[in-house]
């Protein structure tokens, strides 16, 4: 049985706080297909208003690709990468959270979630990656 007071990696919590965000995203996704009208406006080809083009789709999938990079790359990237990459990403999924405007109650708790998500992943990525202290000191003291 696995100890839970034992601290965990923290490069395996933050790719479990990007995967926890991506769920949300896809389940708020797909629940959309239940709203009423919603599937007429897919059929229409257009969305909140917008007409859907080749562009737009290569976007999304550009913007989905960089929350799933991020279940991989803080195994693989340097404590100080990761930290700056970190960052952009959550910036950026911020943004396109935030451009996609909620039509309903529940998409409102979706992105609530998603934000406080978001959140986390930045506080946690700023926190767990920071540089340690012995490689922040400037000056390095030598006995006499």
């Amino acid at each position: 049985m696995r100890n839970v007071d034992r601290p965990q990696d923290p490069r395996t919590l933050l790719s479990a706080l990007w995967v926890f965000l991506l769920m949300n995203i896809i389940f708020r996704d797909i629940h959309q297909f239940l709203s009423p009208g919603y599937m007429d406006w897919v059929l229409a080809g257009e969305m909140f208003g917008q007409q859907i083009t080749d562009e737009l789709l290569l976007y999304g999938g550009f913007a989905v690709e960089v929350m799933i990079v991020m279940v991989l790359l803080p195994h693989v990237l340097p404590r100080s990468a990761l930290r700056i990459v970190n960052t952009f990403a959550v910036l950026f999924t911020t943004a396109l959270v935030l451009f996609t405007p909620p039509i309903d109650p529940d998409d409102v708790f979706f992105l609530i979630i998603c934000l406080a998500t978001l959140l986390a992943i930045l506080w946690f990525g700023w926190t767990r990656f920071a540089a340690p202290a012995a490689s922040r000191q400037t000056a390095i003291t030598r006995p006499a």
